[in-house]
């Protein structure tokens, strides 16, 4: 069987799919270009370290700064009071060539050491991946697009088996490198260049 499809017959499936999470809450998303100009048009792109200052000025509960991919960054982060950092380039979606998470991850947790708590996104994909981070120094991991993927695939049940291989990767990788519990994983664990 063999699918021919014209362009304009895929321009027009193209326009009729909206994600139905937007539907009736984004006024004038009728296509995905429309959605793309209200998701640009959504976020504030001046806000500044000032902004974050005022914000936690009113708001004395737990505070976490995501997007840090400078150690500066994360000075600032601890000037502010913040009680965790993630460093995230936001999977990548947000600056074509920004750095990726796990290459910048060493560089901040040494120049905070443990003065705040240093989480990572963005490019955890395995239970592998969650173990190099806490090598590098990241107390914690923040997994996105597999849960998505998980939940678009199977429903919450896929999100369950997700978190399970997860799991399950991340204690056979502690086992081939020889540790039973995940406070004894360190850098000496991974090999950097």
């Amino acid at each position: 069987m063999t699918l021919i499809c014209e362009l304009a017959d895929l321009r027009r499936l193209y326009r009729r799919r909206v994600p139905k999470m937007f539907q009736g809450c984004a006024s004038g998303v009728e296509d995905m270009n429309d959605l793309m100009k209200w998701t640009a048009g959504s976020f504030d792109q001046k806000l500044n370290w000032d902004d974050i200052k005022l914000f936690r000025d009113q708001w004395d509960g737990p505070l976490i700064i995501k997007g840090i991919l400078e150690a500066s960054d994360a000075e600032e982060c601890i000037k502010l009071g913040a009680d965790a950092l993630v460093v995230s380039n936001h999977g990548g979606r947000q600056l074509d060539g920004a750095r990726s998470s796990i290459s910048v991850l060493p560089e901040v947790v040494e120049a905070v050491g443990d003065r705040i708590e240093v989480w990572m996104d963005s490019g955890v994909r395995s239970g592998q991946d969650m173990i190099r981070a806490r090598a590098l120094g990241a107390k914690a991991v923040m997994v996105g697009r597999p849960m998505v993927y998980a939940l678009g695939a199977m429903g919450e049940e896929g999100v369950y088996r997700m978190l399970e291989l997860f799991y399950e990767e991340a204690e056979l990788t502690m086992a081939f490198i020889g540790h039973r519990e995940i406070d004894r994983v360190t850098r000496d664990d991974v090999v950097w260049r």
